[in-house]
C-alpha cells in the first residue's frame, strides 16, 4: 500500500503547482498602465461634502460612495514644503511628481533652484511607456507642469508651456496655455508654431482624434478666464468634461507597452478659493467621474494597473458644519446654485452697470440662487442683502478678491448666505496644513495604505512600476 500511496502524492502535489503557477505569475506581472490622479485643494473635507450632498440629493443619510471612496486602500500624508507649513502648488505639485520637497513656488527643481528634478513621468517615458497629461486649468499650471517642466517660478507661463513640446510626452489635453505668447520678447504663439505636434482647439477635432495624431495637445474649446476649461456646473452639452477627456485620452495612449496617465482636477481648487461650496461638489463629481474612468479600464486588466488618486493639499479650510446651524445640515440647497460665482460675477454685470434697483437684484439670487423662494430670506437677510447691493453700484471698490478672481460685494454676500443656510462653513480663502487623503487601487495599492509623506508617492508608483 505505502508504494501505491506515495505516486498518488506525488500527481496530487503536481496537480496543484501546475494550478497554482499561472495565479502566481499573473500577481507578479509588471505594472503597466498607471493613473495618477491630482485633485487641487481636494481632502477629506471635500469629498466628504460631496458624498453627504449626493446622499441628501437622493435623500438618504450619511454618505453616497465615490468612485475612489471604493477603492482597495485608503490612507493620508503630510503636505508641508521645504520652507513653509502650508504648501502652495507647485511646491505640492513637485513633491508628488518628483519626491522630493521644494521651496514655495519651485517648479520641478530644488529648492535652492539650482538642480532640475526627474519627475515620475519621464522616468515612465524611460522605461517605455506612453505619457499622458490631463488638467482642467491651464497646461502651463503648477500642478500640471511639475511633471515635465523646470521653472524657479511658476508663473513663467510661457517659458514652461515651450518645455511642453521638448518634454517628449505623448499627450497633453485640457486646459489652454495661460501666456501663449511672449509679449516682452516677442517670441512665437506656442499654439502655431511647434512642429512635430499635433495641436488641436476644438472639441469635434479632439473627439475624433486617432493614435496616429500622436503626440498631440489639445486645448478645450472653450476656455474661460486663466486659459482653464469651464466649470463643470457652467458646462452645456457642446463641452468635454474632465471625464470625458480622460476616457479619451485613454484610448489614445492605451497600447501593449503600456502608459502613464495624470489627471489634474484643477478647479477644485478655485472654487474653494472662492468658498463656492455649490461649485465645489460639481468639480468633485466631474474629477471623480474620471476617476470612473479609469476604474472601468482597471477592471480589463486588474494585474496591469494601478490608479492613485489624492490631493495636493486642501483650500479653503473647508467644515460641514457651521455656527448659525449648530447640528443641522441640508447640503441640498446647494442644487438652487445653477452657475458658478464667475458666471454669476459676469452675468450680474449689466444690472450693476446700470444700477438696477435692488428688485431686480433680489431677482437675480433667486433665479441662480434659490434665495428668496426655495430658500427662504429673513428681513435681516434681507436689509444685509440690500446694504451689500448698494455698496457694490456705488462703489468701485465693493469688490471680494480671490486668488482666481474677484466678485461684486453683493454677490459674495448671497453666496455667503447659501453656505450658511446649507451648513457649510470656511475659515480662508487660502491653503490649509491639513493632510491630505488619498486613495489606490489595483496592483501594489497596499503600499498606499497608512500615513506618508507627499514625497513617498511618486517614490512608491516608481517602486511598483519597476517590480
Amino acid at each position: 500500500m505505502k508504494r501505491i500511496i506515495f505516486p498518488v502524492l506525488m500527481v496530487v502535489v503536481l496537480i496543484l503547482v501546475s494550478c497554482s503557477t499561472p495565479n502566481n505569475e499573473t500577481k507578479s506581472q509588471k505594472v503597466k498602465y498607471v493613473f495618477y490622479f491630482i485633485g487641487d485643494g481636494l481632502s477629506l473635507p471635500q469629498l466628504s461634502l460631496t458624498e453627504a450632498w449626493m446622499a441628501q440629493t437622493t435623500q438618504n443619510h450619511g454618505m453616497q460612495q465615490t468612485n475612489q471612496s471604493k477603492m482597495q486602500a485608503h490612507g493620508w500624508f503630510y503636505t508641508h514644503a521645504n520652507n513653509r507649513f502650508i504648501t502652495g502648488s507647485a511646491a505640492a505639485g513637485t513633491a508628488l511628481a518628483t519626491g522630493q520637497k521644494t521651496s514655495i513656488n519651485t517648479i520641478g527643481k530644488t529648492a535652492n533652484r539650482t538642480i532640475n528634478l526627474e519627475s515620475i513621468a519621464v522616468k515612465a517615458k524611460k522605461v517605455g511607456r506612453k505619457v499622458g497629461i490631463v488638467s482642467s486649468v491651464s497646461i502651463d499650471h503648477a500642478t500640471p507642469a511639475a511633471f515635465y517642466a523646470h521653472a524657479d517660478k511658476r508663473n513663467q507661463y510661457y517659458a514652461i508651456g515651450k518645455q511642453l513640446f521638448t518634454s517628449g510626452f505623448d499627450l497633453f489635453a485640457g486646459g489652454g496655455f495661460k501666456d501663449s505668447i511672449d509679449g516682452e520678447n516677442n517670441r512665437p504663439n506656442l499654439y502655431e508654431t511647434q512642429s512635430g505636434f499635433t495641436i488641436l482647439r476644438t472639441n469635434a477635432a479632439f473627439s475624433n482624434a486617432t493614435k496616429t495624431d500622436l503626440p498631440l495637445y489639445f486645448a478645450h474649446e472653450r476656455l474661460t478666464e486663466g486659459a482653464a476649461m469651464p466649470y463643470a456646473i457652467d458646462m452645456d452639452d457642446n463641452d468635454l468634461s474632465l471625464a470625458t477627456i480622460t476616457e479619451k485620452s485613454i484610448e489614445l495612449l492605451d497600447n501593449e507597452e503600456g502608459f502613464f496617465l495624470m489627471v489634474e482636477g484643477g478647479k477644485i481648487d478655485w472654487a474653494c478659493h472662492a468658498n463656492d461650496a455649490a461649485t465645489t461638489v460639481h468639480e468633485v463629481v466631474d474629477f471623480d467621474n474620471a476617476v470612473g474612468e479609469a476604474m472601468e479600464f482597471a477592471s480589463q486588466r486588474p494585474n496591469e494597473t494601478l490608479i492613485v488618486v489624492l490631493g495636493d493639499h486642501e483650500t479653503g479650510g473647508l467644515t460641514l458644519g457651521n455656527r448659525a446651524l449648530h447640528y443641522e445640515t441640508n447640503f441640498t440647497l446647494l442644487n438652487n446654485q445653477i452657475r458658478s460665482l464667475d458666471a454669476l460675477a459676469e452675468a450680474i454685470k449689466p444690472l450693476i452697470n446700470k444700477k438696477a434697483g435692488f428688485q431686480e437684484a433680489l431677482m437675480f439670487i433667486d433665479e441662480n440662487m434659490g434665495l428668496g423662494t426655495s430658500i427662504e430670506l429673513s428681513t435681516e437677510d434681507k436689509n444685509e442683502l440690500e446694504k451689500s447691493w448698494n455698496e457694490s453700484i456705488n462703489y468701485k471698490h465693493a469688490q471680494v478678491t480671490f486668488l482666481y478672481g474677484s466678485v461684486q460685494k453683493f454677490l459674495q454676500t448671497a453666496l455667503n448666505m447659501l453656505n450658511e443656510k446649507a451648513g457649510v462653513g470656511w475659515t480662508t480663502g487660502s491653503h490649509t496644513g491639513l493632510p491630505v487623503i488619498m486613495h489606490a487601487h489595483g496592483v501594489g495599492a497596499d503600499k498606499f495604505d497608512g500615513i506618508l509623506d507627499n514625497t513617498d508617492i511618486p517614490i512608491l508608483i516608481e517602486e511598483i512600476i519597476h517590480q
